[in-house]
């Protein structure tokens, strides 16, 4: 599995992927897992992607809920709902890079997104209480996808 952040942790709430890295190294929540922290550069995915292999991205994503909540999506979810008003906070947003992953044969088939709503996005501010408050719940949600993934491809 890839558990892969992006964000700025230098913007407040952005930096959301970063805090679950750090609290799922400091736990050893994925054994074996390839953590990595892309930035803010979502293009660059693309040449971390790995047919055959469980992707989780995680990312600071405006959908006008409460701060803090927590969402899981499909990459085709991210591309039909939120196309018009990017997923994510970068210039080159996820629904690009999966829309040009995909045209190049390069978007994997087990890829999911974990979007936590911002509450703020200013600099030197690092993650507000409700998204603090959040990164449980998406260790959790990653955790599921795990599972969920083991039993549809055992020996993975």
């Amino acid at each position: 599995m890839k558990l892969i952040a992006v964000g700025n942790p230098l913007y407040g709430d952005d930096g959301v992927g970063a805090a679950v890295l750090e609290r799922a190294r400091a736990t050893d929540a994925f054994p074996g897992a390839e953590l990595i922290d892309a930035g803010t550069d979502a293009l660059s995915l693309i040449d971390r992607f790995a047919d055959g292999e469980l992707h989780v991205i995680v990312d600071a994503a405006r959908m006008g809920l409460e701060p803090g909540r927590v969402v899981r999506f499909a990459p085709n979810e991210v591309s039909l709902g939120l196309a018009g008003d990017r997923l994510s906070l970068h210039g080159f947003g996820l629904a690009e890079a999966f829309a040009l992953a995909e045209r190049i044969g390069r978007l994997p088939r087990r890829l999911v997104v974990v979007g936590v709503e911002p509450q703020t996005l200013e600099i030197d501010r690092g993650l507000s209480d409700a998204v603090a408050s959040a990164v449980p719940e998406v260790l959790e949600i990653i955790k599921a996808e795990v599972h969920s993934d083991e039993a549809d491809h055992p020996g993975h």
